[in-house]
């Protein structure tokens, strides 16, 4: 079963269309599959829209000297590329800001854009149902901002651990941290002995395994529903 979208609010942006709306929407469209450690696309390529069918994704901004910075982690029945599904300034229909890395293997339902744009300006569900999904995804942003600061010790590891294994994952395919305890716990203000209970926890739940100066991801999805489900 697909996890929702947005824990606590289940935005599933087809599960908002009746049905004669979502084959309009999916007409011409096509299923991609991509393997774990991918990057899907690129920043700066032309404009894509697509519905994460399964897995699990994450976008983010780099910079020449190679700098990365997560800007969401997307789950199944999330929309990608939104903007450019509506009308909006020359900005707006520019060249992709992020890139797309495939955190798990995942299926990308790319959608046919001359047809879902015919479908969004046609139709005042989709349109409805896409407005909806962005605000959500505000919310979730803003989840994302406040977990840093704001989450218990489980929450702001699982954030700490999850975005630099990802990156870790693009250079040497495993979803490896090279760190200490004593390193995670001044990245999330606390104590080395907090940051060991939690990560026995992690251990315990088989999400993470732990060797000197190293944590392993094992089940990311798990790791990011972690960060997902923090409550403002």
């Amino acid at each position: 079963m697909a996890t929702p979208a947005f824990a606590g609010q289940d935005v599933d942006v087809l599960a908002l269309l009746s049905k004669a709306n979502r084959r309009r929407l999916l007409e011409n469209a096509r299923d991609e599959r991509h393997p774990a450690g991918t990057v899907a696309f690129g920043a700066g390529g032309s404009n894509r829209a697509f519905l994460l069918k399964e897995g699990l994704a994450r976008t983010y901004w780099a910079l020449a000297d190679g700098r990365q910075a997560t800007t969401a982690f997307f789950y199944p029945g999330n929309l990608i590329g939104s903007r450019n599904l509506v009308p909006g300034t020359p900005l707006m229909r520019g060249p992709a800001l992020v890139f797309v890395q495939v955190v798990v293997d995942s299926t990308l339902t790319l959608l046919d854009l001359p047809t879902a744009r015919r479908v969004v300006a046609q139709e005042i569900e989709v349109v409805t149902a896409i407005a909806t999904y962005l605000a959500a995804r505000v919310r979730y942003d803003l989840r994302m901002i406040a977990v840093r600061s704001l989450g218990n010790v489980p929450e702001r590891l699982a954030y700490d651990l999850l975005e630099p294994a990802s990156r870790a994952q693009l250079a040497g395919g495993q979803l490896t941290v090279k760190t200490t305890h004593a390193d995670l716990a001044a990245s999330i203000g606390s104590s080395r002995e907090v940051v060991s209970r939690a990560l026995k926890g992690l251990r315990g739940d088989r999400i993470v395994e732990t060797a000197p100066g190293m944590v392993r991801v094992l089940d990311p999805v798990r790791l990011a529903e972690m960060v997902r489900t923090f409550v403002i």
